[in-house]
């Protein structure tokens, strides 16, 4: 499971098996977890929040958000180097 950024006790991650999923992201408070919140990374490279399992508040959440999107390319790339491919949603 890499891990790729940590703030203020919260963790953003992919699990290394993510059986062809589109591509995305987790955050979770402490531990990471299955359920934990999920945001797709859209083909503009933009983010849709599939659930907020996790309970970030929206301040947390706005600026994790915010730190992602300055570095989605280079989050894109950890991604290719465990799935090998990308996909994304359809919208």
């Amino acid at each position: 499971m890499p891990v790729y950024i940590r703030y203020d006790g919260w963790y953003v991650y992919f699990w290394s098996n993510e059986n062809n999923e589109p591509i995305h992201f987790h955050i979770a408070e402490g531990k990471p977890s299955m359920n934990a919140t999920k945001i797709w990374i859209l083909k503009n490279h933009s983010f849709k929040l599939e659930n907020n399992n996790s309970k970030v508040p929206a301040k947390i959440l706005r600026h994790i958000l915010a730190v992602m999107q300055v570095a989605v390319e280079e989050y894109i790339d950890l991604w290719k180097q465990y799935q090998k491919e990308i996909h994304y949603i359809d919208e």
